[in-house]
């Protein structure tokens, strides 16, 4: 995420229903009060920011496997302002002090289902739930959350310190404003994943 200056936690992003209620569909929600208070409790208290200083960086590729129709090529020179941005992505245990503050209720847990990469299913769960067209290494799990990341047989309790997961653009934003952060813009994630490296695949080259 960027942002001009240290984060605080003072914002309510809002939601106002506690993570173990039900959600619209009449679901219980994903995540017991326990486990979210101890995924929370491994949260640092203060995030850790990087700044960086901007400037002018070829963004895109023109690779083999770049996927021009998304967006990623052709190469082109883009400018970015100083900024700061998340030393790491947002964890499991930060987004869990976020959802015990404020009662956010993730996209994932209001809809009752999200999607798991399929080489993470056993093979019963695999077969069972629906492949998404064009893309069928996705496969749509019922009760799968930010704190249940294959389904509600699984846990996040563990994984406190893994990226969170089932997290959508609008839950990415009222996790930001109460932090009192922004998400980055397309540019300014490239520029910071780049490294300071040009048109390098990978952090140490080619």
């Amino acid at each position: 995420m960027g942002s001009c200056c240290g984060p605080s936690r003072a914002v309510d992003a809002g939601g106002g229903e506690s993570t173990g209620g039900p959600d619209r569909t009449g679901r219980q929600g994903a995540g017991s009060t326990a486990l979210v208070e101890r995924l929370a409790a491994r949260a640092p208290g203060q995030l850790p920011f990087i700044g960086l200083p901007g400037g002018e960086f070829r963004m895109g590729s023109d690779a083999p496997g770049a996927y021009p129709e998304d967006g990623e090529g052709p190469v082109r020179a883009v400018g970015v302002a100083p900024f700061a941005i998340g030393a790491t992505t947002v964890t499991v245990a930060e987004f869990a002090a976020f959802v015990l503050e404020t009662g956010h209720r993730t996209d994932a847990e209001l809809h009752g289902n999200s999607l798991v990469f399929a080489g993470l299913l056993p093979p019963e769960a695999r077969a069972r739930c629906p492949a998404v067209p064009e893309t069928p290494w996705w496969r749509q799990v019922e009760g799968a959350t930010w704190c249940h990341p294959e389904g509600p047989a699984s846990s996040a309790g563990d994984r406190g310190d893994h990226p969170v997961t089932h997290v959508s653009h609008r839950d990415a934003l009222a996790y930001a404003g109460w932090v009192g952060a922004r998400l980055p813009t397309e540019a300014e994630w490239e520029y910071a994943a780049r490294g300071g490296l040009d048109q390098q695949p990978y952090p140490w080259g080619r």
